[in-house]
């Protein structure tokens, strides 16, 4: 939850009728410059990935929510953990332009974190992220959140 109640947020997993808003906000250039997905990104490429992601949490191998302002219902971005094999994850995230600065997705990550076994069952105790060297804001932000950087990959160890 976010400390001013403009920001105050929800966590949820992601639906296919999410579909529309997360399509808007991985094709915002802002955003899409730090993200691994391709430039000519379709609504349908979104759908199929959001298709996955319901699989993946069914198969208890991942796990995505989306990020829901509690004031107007608005899905500003959304959080995952992906490809759990042995107890480590690959941590995903975007999060619209328009919120960026305002500490919430250091709060998400936080909260993410606390409540992970509550969304799956697999156990993890470590969590990979794969950050851009210039994306700045990201490393600051994982650091904050207890990541470390190791062979290029920022590591979080979950006890």
């Amino acid at each position: 939850m976010s400390c001013d109640d403009n920001y105050a947020y929800d966590l949820r997993p992601i639906r296919h009728k999410d579909c529309q808003a997360i399509w808007e906000i991985l094709k915002d250039p802002q955003v899409q410059s730090f993200n691994d997905y391709k430039s000519d990104l379709t609504k349908g490429d979104v759908y199929d990935f959001i298709q996955g992601d319901i699989e993946g949490f069914y198969n208890q191998q991942g796990i995505r929510l989306v990020i829901v302002l509690r004031s107007n219902g608005l899905v500003i971005g959304s959080i995952g953990l992906f490809n759990i094999i042995d107890g480590q994850g690959v941590l995903g995230f975007e999060l619209a332009s328009h919120y960026f600065g305002k500490g919430i997705m250091q709060k998400v990550l936080l909260e993410f974190f606390q409540k992970l076994n509550v969304f799956i069952t697999t156990p993890v105790d470590k969590v990979h992220a794969i950050v851009q060297p210039e994306n700045t804001a990201c490393i600051k932000l994982l650091a904050k959140c207890g990541f470390e950087l190791n062979n290029e990959l920022w590591t979080k160890h979950i006890t």
